[in-house]
C-alpha cells in the first residue's frame, strides 16, 4: 500500500533556522522537497569530507582486525591515518607492478649488468637487446655478432654486439632497451617494496579495530551534509524562512504538535503536484517478502500510481514454480535457504521468507507435474500425486494462456476500481473483454481450438467501450493520438497474452536440459569406477547449469510478466521516487 502523504510548509523566523532543522531531524517524519544540490562552499567541504571517511570505512571493512587492543584515537585521527596508509599502499602496488612488468620483460634476456654494458659501449662496443619471431631470419650487418640468449616456442631473444657504427646500422624491430638497474636489482628493489606494502597492510589492520567508530563519524557526517543541504535550500524572505515537504498523513500531528510548541507556522495541505511527492511503501506482513525483488530492481511506483506488490508476489511465486518446474530443485533451493539462514542470521529475513516461498511453490508444482530432478521413471508413489491433465504440452499451453488472460484481466479490473465513477472505468471494462477475446485468439492459433462464435460481437462492444471512454471528452484535442494508436494497442493486447507461453517454453527447457545430461551420465556410467565419477560430474555440472539457467529465465521471463506486462496494463510508468525523511543516522548526543 502507498502511504497517503501531506504537502507540508513551514515558516520559522530567520535567526530559528538551525533549532528548526535540529528538531525536524530529532523527529525524522518529514521528507523535504526535492532541490538541487546547493554550491555552497560548507557543504562542498562537507561532501567531501563524507566521501573520505566513506573510503576509509571501505578500506577498514574490508581488513580482518588484529587481536591487539586498538590504541586510543579519535575517528578523525583513524580516517586521517587510513587514507594516509591506504594511499601509501596505493603507491607501493604501483612500484611493485612496474618492477614486474620490467622484471618480466626482461627475464628472458638473463642476468646482466647494465654498468657492464654502458662500460663496453665507452670502449667502442655497443650491445642492442631484441626480440625476433623464430621463424624470421635476422642477418648481422658485417662486423657484428648476434648472442642466442634464450628462446620459446614463439619468438627468440638475442643481443646484438660490435662496433657502435656498425650494430647502429642494423634494422631492429623488436628492440629491448637496455634497463637503468639489472634483473638482481630489479629483484632486490620488488623484495623492499613488498615488505613494505606488507607493513602497510599490518598497520591498517591494526586499525581495523575502530571501523565502527568510523561508521558512526560516517553517519555524524552524513546527518550534517543533510542539515546543512537543508539550511542553504531554505527560502528566506525577510526576516522569515520557510521550507517544503512531504509527510505521512498518520504523522502529521507530530510535526503539528512540534509547530505549535515552538511557535512556527505550518501550513498543511493537500499534494498538490503527485510527481513531486515520494512513495512511501508499507505492506502487510506476508507480502515482505516480495521487497528483496522490488530492491534488486528498483522500481518504484509513483506516488499517484498503484503499489503491485500483492499480486507480484502471488503471481511471481507461479511463475517461478512454472519456470524451474523441477521439485527436486525446489527442495534444494529450500535446504540451501535454511542453511543460509542458520549461517547468515543478519541476512534481512524478508529474504529467506521470498526463497522459501519460491522454493516451496516450486516443489508444489514439480510434485503435481511429476518432475523431479528430470527423471524419466518415478516410483510408484510419486506418479500418484501427479496431475495427469498437467502432463500435456497442449494443456500446459492451455494454462500458460489462461494465467496471462487473468492476470492482464486482473489489471484492468483494477484500473475500473481506480477510475471508477469515471467514465474512463468503462473503457477499461473494454479492455478485460478485447483480452479474453486475444486470448480464444490465441488459443484457436496455436492449438487449434474452435473459436467461439460469440466472442466477434463481444469484441466490437470492447472496441467501441474503448473507443468512446478511454479518453475523457475536454482532453480529446490533446490525447487524440491514443485514438490513432488503438490498432496497434489492440495488436500488442494480443502479443501481450500470447507472450505467457513462455511459461510453458522455458518450464519445457528446463526439463528436456535436466533430461539431456540424466541420459548422458546413463550412457556413461555403467563402464566402471572411472566412468562412474565421470557420470557423477556430469550430473553436477549439468543440474548445477540447468539451475543457473532456470534463474536467468526467472529474471528475465518471470520479473518482466509482472513489471512490462502486468504494470503496463495498469497504466504504471515506475516513475516514484523514495521517501527518504530529513532524519538523523546517529544519536543527537554522538553528534
Amino acid at each position: 500500500m502507498i502511504v497517503p502523504m501531506k504537502q507540508l510548509t513551514l515558516v520559522v523566523l530567520k535567526g530559528e533556522q538551525t533549532a528548526a532543522l535540529e528538531a525536524l531531524q530529532d523527529l525524522g517524519v518529514m521528507h523535504l522537497a526535492a532541490a538541487p544540490p546547493p554550491d555552497e562552499e560548507a557543504v562542498t567541504a562537507i561532501r567531501a569530507r563524507l566521501e573520505g571517511i566513506r573510503r576509509a570505512a571501505e578500506v577498514l571493512a574490508k581488513l580482518a582486525p588484529t587481536e591487539v587492543k586498538p590504541a586510543q584515537r579519535s575517528p578523525q585521527e583513524v580516517v586521517a591515518e587510513v587514507q594516509r596508509l591506504a594511499e601509501r599502499l596505493s603507491g607501493l602496488n604501483d612500484t611493485r607492478l612496474e618492477l614486474l612488468l620490467e622484471r618480466e620483460r626482461l627475464a628472458s634476456f638473463g642476468s646482466f649488468e647494465p654498468e657492464d654494458i654502458h662500460r663496453l659501449q665507452a670502449q667502442g662496443i655497443r650491445v642492442r637487446l631484441f626480440r625476433l619471431p623464430v621463424p624470421q631470419a635476422f642477418e648481422p650487418p658485417e662486423g657484428t655478432v648476434v648472442v642466442e640468449l634464450s628462446r620459446d616456442r614463439r619468438q627468440r631473444y638475442l643481443a646484438l654486439v660490435g662496433p657502435v657504427a656498425a650494430v647502429a646500422e642494423a634494422d631492429i624491430l623488436e628492440e629491448v632497451p637496455i634497463p637503468d638497474a639489472s634483473p638482481t636489482a630489479l629483484a632486490g628493489k620488488l623484495l623492499e617494496v613488498e615488505r613494505a606494502a606488507t607493513r602497510t597492510r599490518e598497520e591498517l589492520a591494526a586499525l581495523a579495530g575502530h571501523l565502527e567508530a568510523v561508521k558512526l563519524l560516517a553517519d555524524r557526517t552524513e546527518d550534517k551534509l543533510h542539515f546543512e543541504e537543508a539550511r542553504a535550500n531554505m527560502t528566506v524572505v525577510w526576516l522569515l524562512a520557510y521550507l517544503r515537504g512531504f509527510c505521512p498523513e498518520r504523522d502529521v500531528p507530530q510535526v503539528q504538535a512540534l509547530a505549535e510548541a515552538r511557535g512556527w507556522g505550518l501550513l498543511v495541505e493537500e499534494v498538490s503536484n503527485p510527481n513531486e511527492v515520494p512513495t512511501k511503501i508499507e505492506n502487510p506482513r506476508w507480502v515482505k517478502p516480495i521487497q528483496p525483488i522490488m530492491s534488486f530492481l528498483g522500481v518504484i511506483p509513483g506516488y499517484d500510481q498503484v503499489d503491485i506488490s500483492t499480486p507480484f508476489l502471488i503471481f511471481f511465486g507461479l511463475f517461478f514454480a512454472m519456470i524451474v518446474g523441477d521439485a527436486g530443485y525446489g527442495l534444494l533451493f529450500l535446504l540451501l535457504t535454511l542453511w543460509g539462514q542458520r549461517r547468515y542470521p543478519q541476512a534481512p529475513n524478508s529474504l529467506f521468507s521470498l526463497l522459501k516461498l519460491l522454493s516451496v511453490a516450486t516443489i508444489v508444482w514439480g510434485v503435481l507435474t511429476g518432475n523431479y530432478f528430470g527423471l524419466a521413471a518415478i516410483p510408484a508413489l510419486l506418479e500418484l500425486l501427479r496431475v495427469t491433465w498437467l502432463l500435456e504440452q497442449d494443456n500446459i499451453i492451455l494454462l500458460s494462456f489462461s494465467i496471462g488472460a487473468v492476470h492482464l484481466t486482473l489489471a484492468h479490473g483494477w484500473n475500473v476500481v481506480r477510475f471508477y465513477p469515471s467514465s474512463r472505468a468503462l473503457a477499461q471494462v473494454g479492455w478485460i473483454i478485447t483480452t479474453w477475446t486475444m486470448f480464444f485468439l490465441a488459443r484457436t492459433l496455436v492449438l487449434g481450438a474452435p473459436f467461439p462464435a460469440v466472442m466477434l460481437p463481444l469484441l466490437a462492444v470492447g472496441v467501441v467501450l474503448i473507443v468512446v471512454f478511454m479518453t475523457p471528452w475536454q482532453q480529446l484535442k490533446h490525447e487524440w493520438f491514443n485514438h490513432a494508436m488503438l490498432p496497434l494497442t489492440l495488436v500488442s493486447n494480443f502479443v501481450d497474452v500470447i507472450s505467457y507461453v513462455r511459461l510453458f517454453a522455458v518450464g519445457a527447457a528446463t526439463y528436456a536440459v535436466a533430461s539431456a545430461f540424466n541420459e548422458m551420465a546413463l550412457a556413461i556410467g555403467a563402464g566402471g569406477l572411472l566412468a562412474s565419477i565421470l557420470a557423477a560430474l556430469i550430473l553436477f555440472f549439468g543440474h548445477t547449469l540447468n539451475i543457473l539457467l532456470a534463474a536467468m529465465g526467472v529474471l528475465v521471463h518471470g520479473v518482466r510478466l509482472n513489471t512490462l506486462e502486468f504494470a503496463g496494463h495498469l497504466g504504471m510508468s515506475w516513475s516514484g521516487r523514495p521517501y527518504r525523511p530529513f532524519a538523523r543516522k546517529a544519536r543527537r548526543e554522538a553528534a
